[in-house]
């Protein structure tokens, strides 16, 4: 009897004590995730920046995505201009966040149906101070129009590619009243209007692979590599006790262009003026807060334009949005 008792003991303890020993380690990673809070909350001036009051936050989300490719310049002798647009994407997923720290699933419906023959990757990350983007593209849906001499001609799908790595980081000056974090990822609150100088750095590299009649008489390739640096500003509006409105832009110029063009098995420099090539960042995000409840809507759009619009200017320009809901308990 005394050993049935003890094998019926033994589990009932183990259970305990393992019980015990996950609050034990919940509660230390609590305690650390809470100081930390602190510890940021000493970085900036609670009259214009606030932590929420919850600690865990439930997003629904919706994205969409696009690429459009364009080109200037002169071709036979006559200024053309090529507009091309890649097929839109969408995403919908779900984010869960405690005390900072995100967990998040997004699915694409048209690539789990085989619909979707693009690719894209994308990692952001706003912090108060820093921050950073990076977007991995790989379009081959683009379609569209050349217009040369006053004459259209169609450009079907799959006559061009382009394949991009992209990068953009930013540094906030007045990081102590303005935060980014409010805007976009709703883990901190802007309590009051406030703004701040930004200093943006961006890199990039790829390649675009065109038809003839595209951007030059015959098939070519573009090979590009460069760094751009400039200075923007940025505004969090806050309107009442319920909206925050944000409007930010960061206009850089081209500071290393490493841009290679091969046509018919020629490989010779890309054309370059400084003054036309410029990569502008813009942003924008509008939420509205109710309760312990909030909506809104946040959209990034990349314009990178280099080249000579004299011979041959590209512009690529690519842009993602997103709505959501979600609540905090």
């Amino acid at each position: 009897m005394r050993l049935k008792t003890l094998f019926i003991a033994i589990p009932f303890c183990a259970a305990t004590l393992t019980s015990a020993a996950q609050k034990g380690i919940v509660g230390r990673i609590d305690s650390l995730l809470e100081v930390r809070q602190k510890r940021s909350a000493a970085r900036y001036d609670t009259a214009y920046i606030a932590k929420p009051e919850q600690r865990w936050t439930v997003k629904l989300r919706a994205n969409m995505s696009g690429t459009d490719l364009n080109a200037d310049g002169v071709m036979s002798g006559e200024p053309f201009r090529t507009k091309l647009e890649a097929e839109a994407k969408a995403t919908v997923g779900a984010s869960v966040s405690y005390r900072g720290l995100s967990l998040s699933l997004m699915l694409n419906p048209a690539k789990l149906s085989g619909r979707d023959r693009d690719y894209e990757f994308n990692f952001t990350s706003y912090g108060r101070r820093f921050g950073f983007d990076f977007t991995f593209t790989q379009a081959k849906t683009f379609s569209g129009t050349m217009t040369s001499g006053g004459t259209d001609t169609d450009i079907a799908s799959g006559q061009v590619g382009m394949t991009t790595y992209q990068g953009n980081a930013y540094y906030v000056f007045n990081h102590r009243r303005f935060s980014f974090p409010a805007a976009f990822t709703q883990s901190q609150v802007q309590r009051r209007s406030c703004g701040s100088w930004l200093l943006g750095l961006s890199a990039f590299s790829g390649r675009v692979d065109a038809a003839g009649g595209v951007m030059t008489e015959d098939a070519a390739r573009m090979s590009m590599f460069g760094v751009s640096i400039g200075a923007g500003y940025a505004y969090n509006f806050v309107v009442g006790r319920r909206w925050l409105l944000h409007l930010s832009t960061t206009p850089q110029y081209l500071v290393v262009s490493r841009n290679r063009l091969t046509v018919d098995g020629e490989r010779r420099k890309a054309p370059f003026k400084f003054f036309s090539s410029v990569n502008v960042v813009g942003r924008l995000a509008a939420v509205y807060n109710f309760g312990n409840k909030f909506v809104g809507m946040t959209a990034v759009v990349n314009v990178l334009r280099q080249g000579d619009d004299d011979i041959l200017l590209t512009e690529s320009v690519k842009w993602r949005a997103r709505l959501f809901y979600g609540f905090r308990f």
